[in-house]
């Protein structure tokens, strides 16, 4: 049993209920079958776990549904996105930036012919024409890009003006889960045999929404020799533009960023000389490690592995966010109410205890990383593609 992420066209319907928390407002609009459901809690939750998290003063539209899907995908996530410059992206980060380690530490990418970029495809400039002032090599073939293809809910975070494509309702992202599968909906007593932990998986769809997604799955599809899309994409990849905020720190080498399928891509904060707490990415379903490269790198077993962001879940594992999931959202534009570097990891079972019990200072402990760790059982991997 899998669940992916994938990218859906679901149609619109009424808005079901709008959390605020802090500075960051998520809309979360019931696109079919979630009002009256168990999932609607679990939604509300790991909507709320984000608002709470970011401080940018912004409001964030995601579609959710509950209904039947195809076999075996128990879940799937697309992503509103649009073409924003490296330049303008760059600048709006050192503008909203907060004074947080994360955000003082990260170097921005300087993009130039010297600059090191391994697999790099070409982007557009302002006028809709190919940009090749930066160049780089690319299967022995120099191709350019200056514009990043970037979630709609991190041009918010920094500051910038989403637009949407026509009839998306001026949604950030929609988030479908199966209702053929089974969830376990209260974590507090650990995650039920045989179920999933529906708001772990819901913390971690929402997170591609909010922008943990890398254009190298993109390329793995269309522009790869073993990508079902290989050959049939209709136009040259030099004219789109394809790599998000998160690759921008796509490493593999000292100064040396990386939008290869395959290889030994890390996430970095200063220019490539180290890997933050030691991660690994995931190098791509079809030409890489057999992960979509908008994850960290997969673990075996059911293990926490980096982080909420691992493409995997295992029945009756409990979901948990660490410190490596928040320093690459704050890299990459949101600003945050906790100090990553220094997070504790959380489990559900504790963002769901912060959420459903009326203590004031419930989130504001969990943020901060202050309940401490729960017990996960562990059992039988059911692996499981997000």
């Amino acid at each position: 049993m899998t669940f992916k992420f994938a990218r859906t066209a679901i149609a619109t319907a009424a808005s079901v209920v709008a959390l605020s928390s802090q500075a960051t407002t998520i809309n979360l609009i019931d696109l079919g079958g979630v009002t009256g459901s168990p999932a609607e809690l679990g939604f509300q939750i790991a909507a709320n776990y984000w608002g709470n998290l970011f401080t940018n003063n912004v409001t964030i539209n995601l579609g959710v549904s509950f209904a039947a899907l195809g076999n075996g995908i128990i879940g799937s996530t697309g992503s509103a996105r649009m073409d924003f410059t490296v330049a303008n992206w760059e600048s709006s980060i050192l503008t909203t930036r907060s004074n947080s380690m994360v955000d003082q530490m990260a170097m921005l990418p300087s993009l130039s012919p010297q600059g090191g970029i391994s697999g790099l495809t070409a982007g557009v400039n302002g006028s809709g024409n190919n940009d090749n002032t930066v160049t780089a090599t690319l299967n022995g073939t120099q191709t350019a890009s200056q514009v990043l293809y970037l979630n709609t809910a991190v041009v918010k975070a920094v500051g910038g003006t989403a637009t949407y494509a026509p009839g998306s309702g001026n949604r950030d992202g929609n988030v479908t889960f199966s209702s053929n599968f089974s969830f376990d909906f209260n974590p507090t007593n650990g995650i039920s045999a045989g179920q999933m932990d529906f708001i772990g998986v819901a913390i971690h769809e929402i997170g591609h929404a909010l922008g943990f997604v890398s254009g190298v799955d993109f390329f793995d599809y269309y522009g790869g020799p073993n990508g079902p899309g290989a050959n049939t994409l209709g136009y040259d990849l030099n004219s789109t533009s394809i790599f998000s905020a998160l690759d921008m720190f796509r490493y593999s080498a000292p100064g040396q960023l990386d939008f290869r399928t395959g290889g030994s891509p890390y996430f970095s904060l200063d220019g490539g000389a180290t890997a933050v707490f030691g991660n690994r990415l995931a190098t791509g379903r079809y030409n890489g490690d057999g992960d979509q490269a908008s994850h960290w790198q997969d673990t075996n077993g059911c293990q926490v592995g980096y982080g909420i962001m691992d493409p995997t879940f295992c029945f009756a594992q409990m979901g948990t966010i660490t410190g490596l999931d928040l320093i690459a959202f704050d890299a990459m534009g949101w600003n945050l109410s906790a100090d990553a570097l220094t997070y504790a990891n959380m489990t559900t079972a504790q963002i769901y205890a912060a959420a459903v019990v009326p203590e004031p200072s419930a989130w504001a402990m969990m943020l901060a990383g202050g309940l401490g760790v729960a017990g996960i059982a562990r059992r039988r991997r059911a692996a499981a593609q997000a």
